[in-house]
């Protein structure tokens, strides 16, 4: 089907002009997007064929946004098909579910920095500016205890977002890690062994209390593309919803926070307690609005302990190493530190 059919399966309209724009993540993973212009109205067409984007889950992240709408931010609405469906089409070789978006009437926070803030990044303190509003957002989400369904987010631990997954990232990252230094010379092998066995601890204490820590229903992914601004770098809300569901609110602030604070290298995240400091920050945000139980805060210190350690750079830098016996040594401590240090978080809670 070429995309004027498509469109015609949400619009009697005749566009004036359509732009595509492919963001694929690979083979598996195919997904495009058909910005229709009709004149007095445009319109965003997304169409995907992965294993995670299914009518289950648009039905789903289509009241995550009128949920967000109702309690004050932005969202583009999402719009059916004339039939009223999310319907599946053979768009270029592959069986697509295609569904349409209102276009948004503010820009992304990349667009916004790059086109009129390229000077400051609208960063201040290592933060960027609109961040703290946007994390406000997602504690009051989280306040709501939001219960409307069982699919979870992609940051989820203990389960898996897209099907096709045999375990859930934060267990990938750490077994990818474990795969690589396994290959080291012997003279490591007690220090990995121990550091394997204290992830595999943490994992099983956190295992235990895990599935009664609150939850609720987020966008979960605020990054600098999906939140949205108006031109004077306000915060208004946020776009792209498809990788949100159900998600541990204190896992999310951990898994998250680090990634979206500025557009700085992965390798900022290891110098000077960077990836600490912003998930503190970001609990010393969320406690404004939200209030961490005494469950939450026992969890906090062990999803440390099974996140940030073998996060998944961790796999990178060790290959950086190679045969380097000293960046080894360093490595492997650094990582040891981390599942071992004392660190305040219910001050921060």
């Amino acid at each position: 089907m070429d995309v004027n059919y498509v469109v015609g399966l949400f619009s009697k309209r005749i566009p004036k002009n359509i732009e595509i724009k492919n963001t694929s993540h690979g083979d598996d993973d195919f997904r495009e997007a058909l910005f229709v212009d009709f004149g007095n109205e445009k319109i965003v067409i997304k169409l995907s064929s992965n294993g995670f984007t299914d009518e289950k889950h648009l039905i789903l992240w289509e009241r995550i946004a009128k949920e967000y709408r109702s309690l004050g931010y932005y969202c583009p609405q999402y719009i059916r098909a004339l039939d009223g469906t999310f319907p599946t089409v053979l768009y270029k070789g592959r069986n697509c579910i295609a569904w349409g978006e209102e276009f948004s009437k503010y820009r992304s926070a990349e667009e916004v920095i790059n086109d009129k803030f390229s000077d400051t990044k609208l960063v201040k303190d290592g933060w960027y500016m609109f961040l703290e509003d946007a994390m406000i957002m997602d504690a009051k989400v989280a306040a709501c205890h939001f219960n409307y369904t069982d699919l979870p987010s992609a940051y989820c631990m203990f389960d898996v977002f897209d099907p096709g997954d045999k375990c859930d990232e934060t267990t990938e990252d750490a077994e990818k890690w474990h795969t690589i230094a396994k290959t080291l010379p012997e003279s490591f092998s007690v220090q990995v062994d121990r550091i394997w066995n204290n992830w595999l601890e943490a994992r099983k204490e956190l295992e235990k209390i895990y599935h009664k820590l609150p939850t609720s229903v987020f966008q979960a992914d605020i990054n600098d593309t999906n939140v949205l601004l108006d031109e004077d770098g306000n915060f208004k809300g946020v776009y792209d919803f498809n990788i949100g569901g159900r998600e541990v609110y204190i896992n999310y602030i951990v898994r998250q926070a680090p990634y979206v604070s500025t557009a700085e290298t992965y390798e900022r995240l290891e110098e000077d307690d960077t990836f600490l400091k912003r998930v503190l920050h970001a609990l010393d945000i969320a406690k404004k609005v939200y209030s961490f139980s005494d469950l939450e805060k026992k969890a906090a210190p062990l999803l440390y302990k099974c996140i940030r350690p073998l996060w998944w750079h961790a796999s990178i830098e060790l290959k950086e190493a190679g045969t380097d016996d000293t960046k080894i040594h360093k490595h492997l401590d650094a990582i040891e530190y981390e599942q071992t240090r004392d660190i305040d978080f219910l001050s921060h809670m």
